[in-house]
């Protein structure tokens, strides 16, 4: 793959860290105080600790990456995957040079979640994030200015949000494959068919950008 000049489209995929270890960050859940019934007070606990943990993935505290997709076209997709550490310590020097941001790096709500939950994983784990990942300015931290997220442009600075399948739709880009509320189970018994709709989602990201006319 030739990161040398293109913009390099990203998306990654994570899946929920076991129990045992995401259930320190997980809140104390109570029954509402008219339930008497302990058998009913157990069953709406376990409930809200099941919802919960499906939804563990979403948090760098209770989720881990299991796979980063990257392209410069089409025709030019990567997968990493394999041992966290290691997805992470190829995708920071997959996307700089010495260290430096010299393309743009551009994903769908990448600025919100993918980017923070890269670099959340990699301080936990030990991995060295790019200084140039983040620039300061008044005494606040944002993100390199090459980070590049495509929802910010449909936005316009305002609270109108939209889906990537959504936004795929509308513009004729394509169509989403299945659900990254899947990914993780998907991986482990269907590895090939996750992979696919990793690499799907990262194509999608890289024809909305086409559309919205962001590269020449």
């Amino acid at each position: 793959m030739n990161f040398e000049k293109a913009p390099i489209y990203f998306d990654i995929e994570t899946g929920p860290l076991p129990r045992s270890e995401a259930e320190k960050f997980m809140p104390k859940f109570e029954a509402p105080s008219n339930y008497k019934d302990e058998e009913k007070i157990a069953d709406f606990i376990s409930k809200k600790e099941a919802c919960w943990l499906e939804k563990a993935a979403l948090s760098c505290t209770t989720g881990k990456v299991l796979a980063i997709g990257l392209c410069t076209s089409e025709d030019d997709v990567a997968i990493l995957e394999g041992e966290e550490s290691a997805i992470l310590a190829s995708f920071w020097n997959a996307i700089t040079y010495h260290g430096a941001f010299l393309q743009k790096l551009v994903g769908f709500n990448s600025n919100e979640f993918d980017i923070p939950f890269l670099a959340r994983r990699s301080w936990k784990l030990g991995v060295k994030v790019p200084e140039t990942l983040f620039r300061l300015s008044r005494g606040r931290v944002y993100l390199n200015e090459n980070c590049i997220d495509l929802l910010d442009y449909w936005s316009f600075g305002t609270r109108d949000s939209i889906k990537l399948a959504d936004l795929a739709a509308y513009l004729g880009a394509g169509e989403k494959s299945g659900s990254g509320g899947s990914f993780a189970k998907t991986y482990l018994s269907d590895r090939e068919s996750a992979l696919s709709y990793l690499r799907n989602d990262v194509i999608l990201a890289y024809r909305c950008a086409q559309k919205l006319q962001l590269f020449k």
